[in-house]
């Protein structure tokens, strides 16, 4: 637990690097002082003596009692790699669903067995992982009693080879599997309920996650905005949206992380992440830097590597972007159909994009900017931060919601770098211009409209604005308008006015390809540190 009147610690453990901030009294409340990020192998101990060591040398009077900061309280998270889960069932029909919850929730399905083909030895090579940690049998009421009681004796025999090895029954078609004890066995009804079910034989693995998710909502509530959060990190993805109501969607995605492991053996999935590289390399020397940034992250982190990095971290957001349309059409509902308290269908776009994660820690903030506005495309106007000092994490693992809104409240302005905002209007035609228009503080700064275009205005951190798009076609910004009005607020990216298409569709021949990403990425890492 915090306190408002002592120095405290946030550290956010990751599978590949560690990040901690400290966090002080000042002025009344309390603020972010100094943050810093590391391979997980150096540990907490270096980081934190670090932080203090930095800010005393700056001022001894924010620290009067820094010779003990080891006995400051410290709030800490977790994020373990996503629980491995092989899942049986009587046909591809009954799996697909099942599937399909336990990769929307962080789960790394690595196999499925179905009725049809579950041979002893096919689902003992399933099964044999040691760090497996579930197996499910997916047997839904009705089934056909000859092909599931086939289905049981074969997963049934080779699970007995695994004693310590947690098995759900799905389904409500089977009460027991033969051969395993029964106080192994959980019982779900449903792909839904399965999964909760299933969280009881990871307890924890998943928790650094929710704890980022859980800190989402608060933030919507204490600004009162729509927050959209998306953390990329070495083993997955994590993406949540809320509102005045809490969490409206959220998806925890295995293969979104920046370079998934099966990227290692699988060549289409290192070529898609390669589509967004800018570098001139052949193919090969990029699939082979993309295998290292899966096997040692922290290496080749500047300069070029950095803009592959980025590039990893976009191929990653667009997978995230995927699964979220796909979970939509799912339930029934798309983005566009979500409503507010009040009944309303909001913007598409949300009020406040936070990026967070290991991902974006090496780029600098006008290149994430840009990144977060490629990949998850919403018409509208929307505010872009970034989650710096990683402390969304380990605040959400703070049981009192009260004790965690405030807490957000008095960090927002320091623990969230403003990135910038973004205008996202696609609807003008080629060769036909239009007007932007600025005005910041009485002053107004006219700039041409372009087709299918990034076009960045400077406007520093801090600095509001009103930004005027008159165009001679229809504009899209969640309704189509062709003059529209928006208030933004500056960051490191200034302002980005983006014209260019839903979803944004890239050239397939490689050169031109290069050319494009180039062409707007280059503006945001001019004079950026190498």
């Amino acid at each position: 637990m915090t306190s408002g009147a002592h120095p405290s610690f946030t550290i956010d453990v990751g599978s590949a690097s560690i990040a901690a901030a400290l966090i002080a009294p000042l002025d009344g409340r309390r603020r972010l002082l100094a943050s810093a990020a590391a391979p997980v192998a150096v540990g907490a101990e270096p980081l934190l003596r670090d932080l203090v060591g930095r800010v005393s040398a700056a001022d001894r009077a924010v620290l009067p009692d820094a010779g003990r900061w080891e006995d400051w309280p410290r709030i800490e998270c977790r994020t373990d790699p996503p629980p491995r889960a092989v899942l049986a069932g009587i046909s591809e029909r009954v799996l697909e669903p099942l599937a399909r919850e336990f990769t929307r929730d962080g789960w790394a399905v690595t196999a499925t067995v179905t009725g049809e083909r579950a041979q002893a030895y096919e689902t003992a090579l399933a099964i044999r992982d040691p760090d497996l940690d579930l197996l499910v049998v997916a047997v839904p009421d009705g089934s056909a009693h000859d092909s599931a009681a086939a289905l049981l004796a074969v997963v049934g025999a080779v699970a007995s080879l695994r004693p310590q090895l947690p098995v759900v029954v799905s389904g409500g078609g089977a009460t027991s599997v033969p051969g395993v004890a029964p106080e192994r066995l959980l019982h779900g009804h449903g792909p839904a309920d399965t999964v909760a079910v299933s969280r009881q034989a990871v307890p924890g693995r998943l928790a650094g996650r929710e704890a980022f998710v859980r800190s989402v909502a608060s933030l919507a509530q204490v600004l009162d905005l729509r927050v959209e959060g998306v953390d990329v990190g070495h083993e997955a993805g994590t993406r949540a949206m809320a509102g005045a109501d809490g969490i409206l969607r959220r998806i925890v995605l295995a293969e979104g992380a920046l370079v998934p492991a099966a990227a290692l053996d699988d060549q289409r999935l290192l070529d898609a992440i390669a589509r967004w590289s800018p570098l001139p390399d052949d193919a090969y020397v990029i699939r082979d830097r993309l295998r290292n940034l899966r096997i040692a992250p922290w290496r080749d982190a500047t300069s070029d590597g950095a803009r592959l990095r980025l590039a990893a971290a976009r191929a990653a957001l667009e997978r995230l972007e995927d699964a979220w349309h796909d979970d939509g059409r799912q339930h029934g509902s798309g983005l566009d159909r979500l409503t507010d308290r009040h009944g309303h269908v909001p913007a598409t776009a949300p009020d406040l994009l936070i990026a967070s994660g290991g991902a974006f820690a090496a780029p600098p903030g006008p290149a994430t900017a840009l990144a977060l506005v490629d990949t998850l495309r919403r018409p509208g106007a929307m505010v872009l931060a970034h989650d710096h000092a990683r402390v969304l994490g380990p605040i959400g693992t703070l049981q009192d919601e009260d004790e965690r809104r405030r807490l957000l409240a008095e960090l927002v302005d320091t623990a969230l770098l403003p990135l910038g905002s973004a205008i996202v209007a696609p609807g003008l035609r080629a060769a036909r211009r239009g007007t932007v228009r600025v005005t910041v503080g009485g002053a107004t700064t006219s700039l041409p409209l372009t087709p299918a275009a990034v076009q960045v205005v400077d406007l520093p951190p801090g600095v509001s604005a009103t930004t005027e798009l008159d165009s001679p076609d229809d504009l899209f910004v969640g309704a189509r308008a062709r003059r529209v009005s928006f208030e933004v607020t500056g960051g490191l990216g200034g302002l980005l006015v983006d014209t260019r298409e839903i979803p944004l569709r890239l050239p397939d021949r490689p050169e031109r390809r290069r050319a494009y990403l180039d062409a707007w990425q280059r503006p945001l890492w001019t004079n950026a540190e190498p």
